[in-house]
């Protein structure tokens, strides 16, 4: 593969490889130096365009000089998720054997949670043995307060060794299948929906109070009509003049 050439694999794709043949030959050396022997080969297959999980399946064996059969690392499916990492450091074409890759994420957890069940157990059932030793010479009172707590470290016990038991379980499967399924694992607690709160109550807008009216201008006194001119005294004398006319 033309794009591939010069170039070298990812260091956490080669730390999966090794992983995969950890699976399948658990006691097998695969040392750094070891990795250097079989690098050359694997390189040439990454250029020509296979991936690292091919390389990893593809061998078969010839025991007999016979007959021809694939190896338990071909007929094991590599896991699709990443269960390990390269050294921190690592850069492409550097070579690192088995004792060298880092557990991935998924793995660190279930094998912490395994290890810390395994010394809470350890740890109550030393407390037993504390325990079962006061109670040979303590008095019937005393015992019974002791066979109290003794019940209680029993149950406490018993709850720790299921749980390394647990997860040793889902390590197992994790290694073989690459997958977790939902048994097991603590269901998430369920977020409480938020309340929002009640608007408030709008208080009552305030009514304006009406605009003081603007004192009025005083009212223009009504003038008195004047009176008519006085008739003058002699259109008067003429008028009744006028009267003894027709006489």
């Amino acid at each position: 593969m033309k794009s591939r050439e010069g170039k070298y694999p990812p260091p956490d794709d080669l730390a999966r490889l090794i992983r995969h043949w950890m699976t399948i030959w658990p006691n097998a050396q695969i040392t750094s130096e070891r990795m250097k022997q079989l690098y050359p080969y694997i390189l040439r297959k990454w250029r020509e365009g296979w991936t690292l999980a091919q390389i990893a399946q593809t061998a078969c064996s010839c025991n007999d000089g016979q007959n021809i059969a694939p190896s338990p690392a071909a007929l094991k499916v590599v896991p699709t998720r990443r269960l390990s990492l390269s050294p921190t450091g690592a850069v492409p074409g550097q070579t690192f054997g088995s004792d060298e890759i880092r557990d991935a994420g998924s793995v660190s957890r279930l094998k912490l949670q395994a290890e810390i069940a395994e010394l809470k157990a350890k740890s109550i059932g030393t407390e037993i043995e504390i325990l079962y030793r006061r109670m040979r010479g303590a008095t019937e009172s005393v015992r019974a307060k002791l066979e109290e707590q003794r019940q209680r470290l029993v149950s406490q016990l018993d709850q720790q060794k299921k749980q390394a038991e647990a997860a040793t379980a889902r390590l197992a499967e994790l290694e073989s299948t690459g997958r977790l399924s939902a048994v097991g694992r603590k269901p998430k607690a369920k977020k409480e929906p938020v309340q929002k709160a009640e608007p408030a109550t709008p208080k009552p807008a305030r009514q304006k109070r009406p605009a003081k009216a603007a004192n009025p201008a005083p009212a223009a006194p009504v003038q008195a009509p004047s009176p008519p001119p006085a008739a003058s005294m002699n259109a008067v004398e003429d008028t009744i003049a006028k009267l003894y006319e027709d006489d």
